[in-house]
This record gives C-alpha cells, structure tokens and sequence, in this order.
C-alpha cells in the first residue's frame, strides 16, 4: 500500500469515527421532550420524523423537542425578526 491510499483510507475512516460518535450520542436522548416534558415514543415513526434532535458538542448535551415545542420557539424568533 502506498502513501496515497493510506492517506485516502485514513480520510475515509475518519468520517466513519464522527458518525460512530454521533450515534452514540443518541443512546442519550431523553425520553420527554426538553421543553414541555411531552412523552417521546420511540417506536413510533411520526415522532421519529417529526421531533428534532439537537446535540451540542462542547459538554455534550442531547436535547429533544416536541413539533409544538420547535412551533412556538419559530414564532417568538419570527416576532423578534420582525420588530
């Protein structure tokens, strides 16, 4: 193996370390929204696409929020905007 193809090889597995690392953030998640303490059903695929996921890096920290938890913060940053 030359140097070309480890370098490309270790570029490529680097991705692969930052995904491992993100999916096992979310081993995490809480199991109530962040916000309201709404129940997070884990099985269930309208809440898996429809809850947003939010990992800070620097602590780690995995917050959830509800659909009408993500509404309310859109309408109060639109309001702020808008004045």
């Amino acid at each position: 193996m030359n140097r070309a193809e480890r370098r490309r090889l270790k570029k490529k597995n680097k991705g692969n370390d930052k995904l491992a690392q993100k999916i096992s953030t979310f081993s995490h998640r809480p199991d109530a929204c962040s916000a309201c303490e709404a129940a997070f059903d884990a099985k269930s695929k309208e809440h898996a696409q429809t809850w947003r996921v939010v990992v800070r890096e620097n602590p780690t920290r995995v917050t959830l929020f509800c659909p009408e938890c993500i509404e309310r913060v859109k309408e109060v940053l639109d309001g702020k905007r808008n004045k």
